[in-house]
């Protein structure tokens, strides 16, 4: 996943986390990007439905086909100039769609924060910087579309998501709780997780966990810092 890797991401304290939930006693591992399809593997048929939200240049969308080559990706990517990177990324996929545009709460137009600088792309957002010293974006507004997921799938006719890769820096929830038609065919969710609000309203881990939770959903590895942003692999427990 493409966070904001210019940041300390550890820092000394808990400071600011809204923590009611035992941090410790989640399912924390070692791991690194790029491990997760390995271990979502066993959990998705062979030809499962992928949804990814953020695929910026496509870096991640070129490795569902090796995984699982007879997958079809829905790779959704708002921003014009990422998404001519991820047209050529993915030019000889067949099976991977593309959408240039955002998911959302509603379908509409809304103002989106594009991160330039040292990391281009990888951090922007829905939602503007909350002014933390930690970690100050270069960014400039611009204005995206976006559809609700729920709108969407009836307007392509998709009837089901097995594999949900988010890399959306703090829509997560507002995405998954206004779809609840497709959320219930969902079967893992891949996802950024923020112990931090450093962007304003963005989602907090412990809102996500606990919807997801009550949603069927258990968390099965998490990995990367308890005190800034992680990443979640959520598992459904049943059908």
């Amino acid at each position: 996943m493409k966070f904001c890797r210019n940041l300390i991401l550890v820092l000394s304290t808990f400071v600011g986390i809204r923590a009611h939930i035992d941090l410790k006693s989640l399912p924390w591992i070692d791991g690194h990007d790029g491990d997760e399809l390995t271990w979502v593997k066993t959990f998705l048929p062979e030809n499962p439905v992928i949804l990814e939200a953020g695929a910026c240049g496509g870096e991640d969308t070129v490795n569902f086909p090796k995984v699982w080559p007879e997958c079809t990706v829905h790779a959704f990517e708002p921003v014009p100039a990422f998404f001519e990177t991820l047209k050529k990324s993915v030019h000889n996929l067949s099976n991977v769609h593309l959408y240039n545009f955002g998911l959302f709460t509603k379908t509409g137009e809304y103002k989106f924060y594009l991160c330039q600088g040292q990391t281009p792309g990888g951090a922007s957002s829905l939602f503007p910087s909350a002014g933390m010293p930690e970690c100050q974006y270069d960014e400039r507004p611009i204005s995206i579309f976006c559809k609700n997921l729920d709108e969407w799938a009836q307007e392509y006719m998709v009837d089901h998501i097995d594999y949900m890769w988010l890399d959306m820096e703090g829509a997560e929830y507002y995405v998954l709780s206004s779809a609840p038609r497709m959320l219930k065919t969902v079967r893992v969710i891949t996802c950024e997780l923020n112990f931090r609000e450093f962007r304003k309203k963005m989602t907090q881990f412990e809102d996500l966990y606990n919807f997801l939770t009550k949603e069927g959903f258990v968390l099965y590895k998490i990995w990367g810092s308890p005190t800034w942003q992680a990443v979640g692999i959520f598992i459904r427990q049943t059908f």
